[in-house]
């Protein structure tokens, strides 16, 4: 069966499952639900840092195959 959305369309489509799963995985692995910060700043360090490790873990994985 065709798919008769327009290209741009789909392509927003893959682009927001592989968000949606990113998020799921830092939610997951990371504990994102619950972060114990006080302050916004805290809150932000902690978020950045989370989100940060899990760029390097991929891009890690990415670099070994």
């Amino acid at each position: 069966m065709r798919d008769k959305l327009p290209k741009n369309i789909r392509n927003l489509w893959n682009d927001r499952k592989i968000i949606e799963s990113t998020i799921g995985q830092l939610a997951e692995k990371f504990n994102l639900e619950r972060t114990f910060a006080r302050t916004m700043l805290s809150l932000t360090n902690r978020l950045s840092r989370k989100v940060l490790s899990h760029k390097l873990a991929s891009l890690f994985n990415k670099e070994q195959g």
